[in-house]
């Protein structure tokens, strides 16, 4: 039988501004990561808006375009979270909102991450220390 080569174990922290990463090492040793993202803040528009037809009856929105303008720039931060994950064994997801399953569903689809145990909980804001005590709790591990 092949020996595993995925051995890190990782905890994040994730909303739409940032996600904390902590990288855990079988050896006990510790990385911290923090991916910021560069996704516009969402805007939200006055009631009435007008949309502008264009030729064959296709219309254009300052709303739509704005959420796909931010919905690309989350894709492009969950990316960016997802290529920080290397060789995982376990990765422990923390946050609030949706972020965190769009963070699942991507790694979910990654063919380096096929068979890693995922668990997706929700949390508040979590400063570092505490997110390494969840990860004690879901890994049993003990840091040094």
């Amino acid at each position: 039988m092949k020996k595993s080569t995925q051995q890190m174990r990782y905890g994040i922290w994730i909303d739409k501004k940032q996600a904390t990463i902590i990288k855990v090492a079988p050896d006990g040793t510790k990385d911290y990561i923090k991916v910021k993202s560069h996704a516009p803040l969402h805007e939200r528009f006055n009631g009435e808006t007008t949309s502008k037809t264009r030729l064959f009856g296709t219309t254009i929105s300052r709303e739509r375009k704005m959420q796909e303008i931010e919905n690309n720039a989350v894709q492009h931060f969950i990316k960016e979270v997802v290529s920080n994950l290397d060789k995982a064994n376990a990765i422990l997801i923390l946050g609030s909102g949706d972020t965190r399953y769009e963070l699942q569903n991507a790694i979910n689809k990654s063919k380096k991450m096929n068979g890693v145990w995922i668990e997706n909980r929700a949390s508040a804001k979590m400063p570092i220390r505490a997110i390494e005590i969840e990860m004690e709790k879901h890994f049993n591990l003990h840091f040094k």
